[in-house]
């Protein structure tokens, strides 16, 4: 049981690191891409994870899955059960990602059942859901009459925020005589239209062009935008300022300090005085954004930066500088500007730690590689200035970084954490760049180790031991068991109880300080021991127990009285009845209270000496044991005279005589005491009347009483005659409807003989000889000739003597008169002369030779005699010479017998073989003779055909004496 208790000990011990193991296992990185368009409802499913990754949903609310770093401005959410993305508010490309395209977000997300970190990246898809758009519904310009053509006057840009084709593609321009629209292509791909004076304008004719330009895209439903152009035609001046360049890029780097100089712009016009004098300005048609983001000195032309530029958020800008000259009717001159700005690494890098639990308290029992918690990095720098890493700088010998993508480290244990070594972990995390001026970030990580139930309670003894005597008042105290626990808290609070159901009525215990009692009064008489398990568990999760084994045994207490068995007392009182011999003073067996009447009788052999005989015995009992249970035999009263003896520890009772013949017709009554050797000594007596009687008289009385039956015995005779009558009368109907059955069935002599042939056929071949057959004539029913009888007599006794060695079994055929007179009637006057022939018969001599089984083929003549309707009445013919030499004549065609008739043939050469068949033929229509005298009248008598035979044998039987055949297997 000790050993049971330590195995289960430990098996629960392997069960809490396995549930460790598995809730803290390494995790795998995985990835997951999605795309979802923008502008979709609420609450639109972007992905599954649990479908994705072919993982089966749990039934049971368990958060699977947990999102551990969500960009906030992404409106997505994930399920916990079961991974679901979807939706949670508008998603607009152009306010998530403004400047960048494609535009992405990418978070987290732990699957901790099934051990994976799933790196999700969400692509929202554009939609051309914005037309473009120009900055002023109406633009004028302004144009001198004396332009020259191929003159180009920059247009302002249409904005559309939607990217790809859903972005602005092309221009188009009203249709007009004096201007086209020219296309132009930035290098970083954007598109502006200038408008380009194809014929001289005349103010005189046309003071005023009104333009339609319009801005299209591409997308699946093009969208567009219009701005109407309003082109002013001034006096002529003779030259306007012209730049050597219509367009220009600026690089700029984002840390320059506002009133750097990005780039000093110069106009020519040939000009003299205030008509060659050049002024520079931004276009009044410039953005906002750009007016506030840079300047231009009107007189010498730079481009000055007036605020600190982020290339976080904004890449580009593009400004449109116009030069005029002061004289009258200025025509400007139009430069577009490209200002790119360079990347700075001017930010830090950005660390975020995501703990897998929601505080940063780890269990002691981590193993190696458990997952602690997902460091995510970030810098909006490009380029090398926003490459990162990141490592611990304290902590490496227990925690270790895990790379699983470009943003993304897992904090994970490297050893085996033991929280009575160190209860606290301080980490440093360093982050940085790769910038030429690197930047980095430090973290500090404290991270706490927890108790973890991994302690069982102990027991201070392997086992316990009690003894309490029986009887004891409930409830008792029986012991104390004491159990420690090393674990902190809940871990190490333990409660005690007894789980084995069957001893809950007996003992409890209390579950705090384990002190058992006994709920009833133990009987040492229904059990010497008990034993039980007592368990102690703790308050963990999952609980850890322990058991040990517990032995109460009892100590008896002679509480139980003798109980006197035998003789069978009534009453306190016992009847025996002592048969002595008269003659010899001999004793015989005692006849008591249970003792049955008849019972036989022994004559008791003295057993102390030759004066001493046994009388009876009494037969105590005391459930008690030891001493308490030892008992004392002794005799009260009634043995004055010491006649009687009693042996004080086998209750054997004796009689001190060695001739009983004096007490016959004596009574004594003997008052015997019985007592255990307890302490407090218990006792029973029983007063034991013994009368000495003649035993000749009491086997008399016996015998009398054995005549008288009983009425059980009476039932039982009366049953069993009224089964016999019952089973008898049941028998004789059963054999009156079988000869019923039998005597309406029809017969046919050939259906008959073929049967009995295939009958015969189907059994073992058996030799049968000449010597097998013998005839028996008998003469009845009808006065013979002398002549007749003594040939007859003759053949009878030449028969017998030469069987007399042997008692063949034999059978007879007798034709009596009421059968010869019905088979005589059935004939006309003509017929009856010649109706009856029996077939010559030849008495063979017989040859003695083993003995044969003459009882079956017996049977089988029986069976034939069954089988056969009537027969013609034959007619009787004087016998033949003293040898019994019978003629078989052949009978006419006319006269069918019940045997297809053979040629009577000499029993010489092959075919003497066959002359004991033939003979059994004419046997077998005999015994139909036979079975016709049964009912002379009847019907199949009637239709029966005649039965011709030639010779006459009145009453002729034959026996037939088949050799045995051997017994079936």
């Amino acid at each position: 049981m000790l050993l049971l208790s330590h195995f289960l000990l430990q098996f629960l011990v392997l069960c809490w690191h396995f549930f460790l193991c598995v809730d803290c296992q390494e995790v795998s990185p995985f990835a997951m891409q999605y795309k979802v368009l923008e502008e979709v409802p609420s609450g639109t499913v972007i992905g599954k994870l649990s479908e994705d990754f072919g993982w089966e949903e749990r039934s049971e609310p368990v958060e699977t899955f947990q999102q551990l770093h969500f960009p906030k401005e992404l409106p997505v959410r994930v399920g916990s059960g079961d991974g679901l993305l979807s939706t949670a508010g508008r998603l607009d490309r152009e306010r998530l990602c403004r400047h960048t395209d494609p535009c992405l977000f990418s978070f987290d997300v732990l699957a901790a059942i099934h051990l994976a970190l799933i790196h999700v990246e969400i692509q929202v898809l554009d939609i051309n859901d914005h037309a473009p758009q120009f900055p002023k519904p109406e633009l004028e310009l302004e144009i001198s009459e004396s332009a020259s053509l191929r003159t180009r006057i920059p247009l302002d840009r249409a904005l559309d925020p939607d990217t790809g084709s859903n972005a602005l593609c092309s221009y188009s321009l009203s249709p007009s005589d004096h201007f086209a629209l020219d296309v132009i292509s930035g290098s970083d791909g954007t598109k502006h239209a200038e408008l380009v004076v194809v014929k001289e304008v005349d103010r005189e004719l046309h003071s005023c062009f009104v333009l339609v330009l319009t801005a299209f895209d591409h997308g699946e439903s093009p969208k567009s935008g219009t701005t109407l152009l309003r082109v002013i035609v001034l006096d002529s001046n003779d030259n306007s300022p012209m730049f050597a360049e219509s367009s220009l890029t600026v690089e700029i780097w984002e840390d320059a300090l506002p009133g750097t100089i990005l780039i000093n712009l110069t106009a020519t016009d040939p000009d003299q005085g205030p008509n060659g004098e050049i002024e520079y300005s931004l276009s009044k048609h410039a953005s906002l954004e750009v007016l506030n983001m840079f300047s231009i000195e009107a007189k010498t032309g730079s481009v000055v930066l007036r605020r600190p530029l982020d290339y976080e958020e904004n890449h580009t800008y593009e400004v449109d500088v116009q030069a005029r000259d002061l004289g009258a009717n200025p025509i400007p001159a139009h430069c577009k500007i490209l200002i790119k700005v360079l990347d700075v690494n001017d930010n830090a890098p950005d660390v975020h730690i995501t703990w897998a639990a929601q505080v940063p308290v780890l269990s002691e029992a981590l193993p190696k590689d458990s997952f602690v918690a997902l460091v995510t990095v970030s810098d909006p720098d490009s380029g090398n200035n926003g490459q990162v890493h990141c490592y611990l700088s304290q902590g490496l010998e227990h925690f270790k970084l895990k790379r699983t993508n470009r943003y993304t480290y897992m904090l994970l244990t490297n050893a085996i954490l033991d929280r009575e070594r160190w209860a606290e972990y301080n980490l440093i995390l360093m982050v940085q760049d790769n910038g030429n001026r690197s930047l980095a970030a430090r973290k500090h990580l404290t991270i706490c180790i927890s108790d973890v139930n991994d302690n069982p309670p102990l027991f201070e003894r392997i086992t316990y031991d009690v003894t309490i005597a029986e009887n004891n008042v409930p409830p008792s105290y029986l012991i104390t068991v004491k159990a420690h626990d090393a674990d902190l808290d809940f871990n190490g609070k333990v409660s005690y109880s007894i789980q084995d159901f069957l001893v809950s009525d007996l003992v409890s215990i209390d579950s705090k300080t384990g002190e058992i009692f006994a709920l009833r009064a133990f009987d040492y008489e229904q059990m010497t021991s008990l034993e039980f398990l007592v368990t102690a568990e703790d308050g963990g999760h999952p609980k850890l127990v322990s058991n040990v084994s517990v032995r109460v045994s009892l100590l008896d207490r002679n509480d139980n009285s003798p109980v006197i068995m035998q003789p069978v007392l009534v009453g306190g009182k016992a009847r025996i009845i002592v048969l002595v011999n008269a003659q010899t003073g001999c004793l015989w067996l005692s006849l008591g209270n249970d003792s049955p009447q008849g019972t036989a009788v022994t004559t008791m052999t003295p057993t102390l000496n030759s004066n001493v005989s046994l009388l009876f015995t009494i037969a105590a009992s005391d459930a008690d044991s030891g001493m308490n249970g030892a008992l004392h035999y002794d005799i009260l009263s009634g043995n004055d005279t010491n006649l009687f003896l009693i042996d004080p520890l086998s209750g054997q009772v004796f009689i001190n005589s060695s001739n009983a013949s004096s007490l016959i017709g004596s009574e004594w009554e003997l008052e015997v005491l019985v007592k255990d050797q307890g302490n407090s000594p218990l006792q029973a007596k029983a007063l034991v009347q013994l009368s000495f009687r003649n035993h000749l008289d009491q086997l008399t009385n016996s015998a009398q009483e054995a005549q008288m039956l009983s009425s059980s015995m009476v039932t039982v005779i009366c049953l069993a005659v009224l089964l016999g009558t019952f089973l008898l009368i049941l028998a004789l109907i059963m054999s009156i409807c079988k000869r019923e059955k039998k005597d309406n069935m029809a017969y046919n002599c050939r259906e008959a003989e073929d049967a009995h042939r295939h009958q015969q056929l189907k059994k073992p071949h058996k030799h049968i000889q000449k010597t097998d057959i013998y005839l028996v004539p008998v003469l009845r029913n009808r006065q013979a000739s002398q002549s007749e009888a003594e040939q007859v007599r003759s053949c009878e006794e030449a028969l017998l003597k030469e069987s007399a060695w042997d008692d063949p079994l034999q059978t007879s055929f007798h034709l009596t008169p009421t059968l010869y007179r019905t088979l005589r009637n059935q004939k006309g006057p003509a017929e009856q002369k010649d109706a009856f022939n029996l077939p010559a018969i030849q008495c063979r001599p017989f040859h003695p030779h083993r003995l044969r089984n003459a009882s079956k083929e017996s049977s089988s003549l029986q069976d034939a005699q069954t089988h056969s309707k009537s027969l013609e009445n034959p007619q009787l013919k004087p016998l033949g010479d003293q040898n019994c030499d019978l003629s078989l004549p052949t009978t006419h065609p006319s006269d069918m017998t019940l045997k297809r008739q053979r040629i009577a043939e000499p029993d010489v050469g092959p075919r003497e073989a066959h002359a004991h068949q033939h003979l059994l033929r004419s046997l077998v229509r005999l015994s139909m003779v036979a079975l016709a005298e049964q009912d002379p009248t009847g019907e199949l008598a009637m239709e029966s055909p005649p039965v011709q035979s030639a010779g006459t044998c009145q009453g002729i039987s034959g026996a037939v004496r088949a050799p045995k055949s051997p017994p079936p297997d």
